[in-house]
C-alpha cells in the first residue's frame, strides 16, 4: 500500500506512505517510521542517533521526522550542517579505477567498483531542490526522455 498525502512539516502533497510503516516527505526531504513515535524525550531510537542527527530532527504528530539520506544510481543525497544552517549535500558515484580497485574491499571477497567523490559534493538548501536538479542532469546526460522521473509540480493545499 503506498499513499500519497500531505506532509505535517512541509504541507505539501508529496508524503508517500510506505506500508503504513515509513513516511517519506519528497518535498522536504524528512522520513519517520514506526520506531520513532513518541517525543525526542523517551524515544530509545532518537536517542541513539548522532548528535548532528539529533539537531536536525523535527518532532510533529506525536513523530520523530529525520532527514532522509537517499541512495541513488548517479550518488547520494544526505543532510549537512555547515556554519550552523542545514543544507542537502549531493556526493556524485563514480568509477575506481581497476587499479584501485583493491584498496576498497567489499567484506564478500571482492571489491567495490565506484565510489562516492566527496570533493564534488553540491550542496543544495531544499531537498525537493536537489532531486529535480539531479533529475534534470540525468536526463541531459542520458537523452532518455522515456524514462524521466516524473515529479509532480507541487502546490500547498489549503483545507477550507
Amino acid at each position: 500500500m503506498n499513499i500519497i498525502s500531505n506532509c505535517p512539516l512541509c504541507e505539501e502533497h508529496s508524503l508517500h506512505v510506505i506500508e503504513n510503516q515509513m513516511s517519506q516527505c519528497l518535498y522536504c526531504g524528512y522520513v519517520t517510521t514506526d520506531k520513532f513515535k513518541g517525543d525526542f524525550d523517551t524515544n530509545e531510537e532518537y536517542n541513539q542517533l548522532p548528535d548532528e542527527m539529533k539537531k536536525m530532527a523535527k518532532e510533529e504528530n506525536d513523530q520523530i521526522w529525520i532527514p532522509t539520506v537517499m541512495t541513488l544510481p548517479m550518488g547520494v543525497i544526505n543532510p549537512v550542517i555547515v556554519d550552523g544552517d542545514m543544507f542537502w549535500a549531493f556526493s556524485p558515484t563514480e568509477d575506481i579505477p581497476e587499479n584501485e580497485q583493491e584498496q576498497f574491499p567489499d567484506g564478500k571477497g571482492d571489491f567495490y567498483k565506484q565510489r562516492y567523490n566527496n570533493s564534488k559534493t553540491e550542496l543544495f538548501k531544499k531537498f525537493h531542490i536537489a532531486l529535480e536538479t539531479l533529475n534534470d542532469r540525468y536526463m541531459e546526460k542520458n537523452d532518455a526522455k522515456e524514462t524521466k522521473i516524473k515529479l509532480p509540480k507541487l502546490k500547498k493545499i489549503n483545507a477550507t
